[in-house]
C-alpha cells in the first residue's frame, strides 16, 4: 500500500517517519513510478506532514514540508536525496512542474465536470482503489479536495489538493497497481499483434505493377482559383447562429460538395489545409463550427461562462451538418454561388469526435443495448487504455430515444480517428450502405486503432470500404494547431510532426473522393499504400487493407500469444 498520512486531531507523525531501512533503489524507483503515474493521472494526491510508502513488508517515510519545499524552491532534503538516486535531474524537474502547476478553469467549471457522468466515472475509478481513513472509498474526498483546490488564489494546483484532501489516512492500493499496469500491458500486447499482422497482410499492395504511373499532382495543390466565405447557419435545437466556413471554387461547371467536420476542443481551422486543398481541385467545401464542442465552447466552458457538452451533442454534431447542406440548398437556389452544387452527392470529412459524426450520417444508429452494458461495465472498471469510452458513454442518456441522424444526401465519408466502439458497436456500425474509410493511428491513446477504428471496421457490410493504418500516427497526427488552442498537448502524445502526415490526408482524401463522389473510377487503383506513400522520406507508414473480419482478428492475436 501506498499510505499518506495527514496531520490534525491527536494525531502524530509516527517516529519511522525519519528513517528508513532495508529499502533498495529498485524497490523506491518502482514506488515512485507508482506514485507518480498515479499523481498524473489523476491531478489529486493527499497532503501530509508524513507519506509512508507502503509495498508487501516494506515501508518508506517522506516528510510533505520537505515535499512542498522541494516543489517551490528545489531544495531536497536528506531524506529526499535518498531519491535522487532514482530521479533523473529533468524528471525533478517535471515533478515539481506537476506539483505547481494550474490548471487554466474556473472553480465553477471543474465542479460542474465533476459532477458530469464522465467527471464522476473518473474520480469512481480512482476512488476504488483510494481508501480514506474510514475504510470508505476515495471518491468524495477525491471530488471534495479537487473542488475546494480549485478556489485557492494560484488556481487548482497538485499541492493546493493536498492540502484540501479531508481525513486523516489515505491508502493506495500498490497491488492493485501492479495488477492494472499487468492487465494494460496485455491490451497493448494484444492490440500491437493485430496491427503488425494487418501491416503484414497489406505489404503486397507496395509493389503492385497496376500504379506505376502515378499521378504526382494528388498531394499538390490543384489549379483552379477558390474564395473563402464565412456565413451562419441555425441549428434547430440551439438559440443562436453558428459559423461556417465555405471555400468556393470559381467555376461555372457543377461543383461536388465536400463537409469536414472536426473533433472535440478543435475549430474550423484545424482543417484549413485540406479545406484549401480540396477547393483547389474544384470542390466546394464547408467547416462548420461545432459550438458546444469547439475550442471556443470549451474555453467558455473552462472560464466558467458555460456548462460542460452533455449528451445531446451526439445528436447536435451530426444534425449542424444536415442544417449546413439545408442552408447551402437555399443559398444555391438563389444563385449564391458560381456554379451549381451537388448537394445530393455529399462528401462527409470528420476526425475523432467528428469521426463519430461521419459514421452517425452515413447511417451507424445508436446501439442501446451495447451501450447500457459496456458503460455499466465501464463505471467499475478502475482502469482502461480506451479514453474514448468515458467519451461514449455520454450517449447512454439519449441512445433509446429512436434519433435517426442518417442524411441521405451524404454518399461517402473518411472517418479518421473515430469513437465508435461502444456508441455504434456491430449491430450500429453495420447499417451503414455507403463508400467508406476508416483511418487509425498505431499510437493513438485517445481512441486506439484496434477497438475503436480495426474491429468497427470488420463490423462494416459496405461492399466499398477501407480501413488505413497510420504506423506511429497518433490521434493528433493530421491536425494543425487552431487559432484558439485550450487544450495543450504534450509532445508526447501529438507524435512525429504532424506537417509530414499532412500530404497523406490530402492525397487520401482527393483519390477517395474522386473515386466515390465524382465517380471517376480511374482512381481507385491509387487506394493503395505503394501510391500514397511514394518514394517520400517520412516518419509515418501507411497500410491499407479493404476487408477483415473477426476471424482474422483474434487468429492474429492467438499467434502472438
Amino acid at each position: 500500500m501506498l499510505k499518506f498520512l495527514k496531520s490534525g486531531g491527536n494525531y502524530q507523525p509516527h517516529k519511522q517517519n525519519k528513517t528508513i531501512r532495508s529499502i533498495s533503489n529498485p524497490f523506491f524507483e518502482f514506488c515512485l513510478g507508482i506514485a507518480s503515474v498515479l499523481i498524473a493521472t489523476t491531478h489529486s494526491a493527499i497532503a501530509a506532514e508524513t507519506i509512508a510508502i507502503r509495498y508487501n513488508i516494506s515501508k518508506a517515510f517522506i516528510s510533505v514540508k520537505d515535499l512542498e519545499t522541494f516543489a517551490k524552491t528545489g531544495d531536497v532534503s536528506p531524506i529526499l536525496s535518498i531519491y535522487g538516486k532514482a530521479l533523473k535531474v529533468e524528471d525533478g524537474e517535471k515533478l515539481r512542474q506537476l506539483l505547481l502547476t494550474p490548471m487554466t478553469a474556473s472553480p465553477w467549471s471543474i465542479e460542474q465536470f465533476n459532477n458530469t457522468p464522465m467527471g464522476m466515472t473518473i474520480l469512481t475509478r480512482f476512488g476504488n482503489f483510494i481508501q480514506t481513513d474510514n475504510d470508505q472509498k476515495g471518491v468524495n474526498a477525491l471530488k471534495s479536495a479537487i473542488n475546494q483546490a480549485s478556489n485557492l488564489p494560484g488556481g487548482l494546483t497538485l499541492l493546493g489538493v493536498l492540502q484540501k484532501f479531508p481525513g486523516q489516512t489515505l491508502e493506495i492500493d500498490v497491488n492493485f497497481a501492479i495488477t492494472a499496469i499487468r492487465d494494460l500491458s496485455q491490451v497493448i500486447y494484444e492490440d500491437k499483434s493485430v496491427i503488425n499482422w494487418i501491416n503484414q497482410q497489406a505489404k503486397t499492395q507496395i509493389d503492385n505493377p497496376a500504379i506505376n504511373n502515378r499521378p504526382t499532382q494528388l498531394k499538390d495543390p490543384g489549379t483552379i482559383q477558390w474564395k473563402k466565405e464565412t456565413f451562419t447557419y441555425e441549428h434547430p435545437q440551439r438559440n443562436i447562429s453558428s459559423p461556417v466556413d465555405v471555400y468556393i471554387p470559381q467555376v461555372s461547371t457543377s461543383t461536388p460538395v465536400i463537409v469536414i467536420s472536426h473533433g472535440l476542443g478543435s475549430d474550423r481551422t484545424t482543417f484549413k489545409y485540406l479545406a484549401e486543398h480540396l477547393a483547389s481541385h474544384g470542390y466546394f467545401v464547408a467547416v462548420p463550427e461545432h459550438l458546444e464542442t469547439s475550442s471556443t465552447g470549451l474555453a467558455n466552458f473552462l472560464a466558467g461562462n458555460a456548462p460542460p457538452p452533455g449528451p445531446e451533442v451526439f445528436i447536435n454534431r451530426p444534425l449542424d451538418i444536415t442544417s449546413v447542406l439545408n442552408l447551402l440548398e437555399k443559398k444555391a437556389k438563389s444563385s449564391a454561388f458560381p456554379s451549381e452544387l451537388q448537394l445530393n452527392n455529399v462528401g462527409v470529412l470528420g476526425q475523432s469526435y467528428g469521426g463519430y459524426t461521419a459514421l452517425a450520417l452515413a447511417g451507424a444508429g445508436f446501439n442501446t443495448t451495447k451501450i447500457n452494458q459496456e458503460c455499466e461495465q465501464s463505471a467499475n472498471r478502475q482502469l482502461t487504455l480506451n479514453i474514448s469510452i468515458l467519451l461514449q458513454c455520454q450517449a447512454t442518456s439519449i441512445a433509446n430515444k429512436g434519433y435517426d441522424l442518417k442524411d441521405e444526401r451524404v454518399k461517402a465519408i473518411i472517418a479518421i480517428n473515430p469513437i465508435t466502439s461502444v456508441v455504434f458497436g456491430q449491430e450500429g456500425m453495420s447499417k451503414i450502405q455507403i463508400p467508406a474509410l476508416m483511418i487509425g493511428g498505431s499510437d493513438d491513446y485517445i481512441a486506439p486503432a484496434v477497438p475503436e477504428q480495426i474491429n468497427p471496421f470488420s463490423w462494416l457490410t459496405s461492399l466499398n470500404k477501407y480501413l488505413i493504418l497510420l504506423d506511429r500516427g497518433t490521434h493528433f497526427s493530421f491536425l494543425e494547431p487552431g487559432e484558439e488552442s485550450v487544450l495543450p498537448v504534450p509532445p508526447q502524445l501529438i507524435g512525429p510532426d504532424p506537417e509530414l502526415a499532412f500530404p497523406v490526408l490530402k492525397a487520401i482524401s482527393l483519390v477517395f473522393f474522386n473515386s466515390y463522389i465524382r465517380n471517376q473510377t480511374e482512381y481507385l487503383p491509387y487506394l493503395n499504400a505503394g501510391f500514397i506513400q511514394g518514394n517520400e522520406t517520412t516518419p509515418f507508414n501507411l497500410s491499407i487493407v479493404n476487408s477483415l473480419t473477426q476471424e482474422e482478428i483474434q487468429s492474429a492475436i492467438s499467434q502472438h500469444r
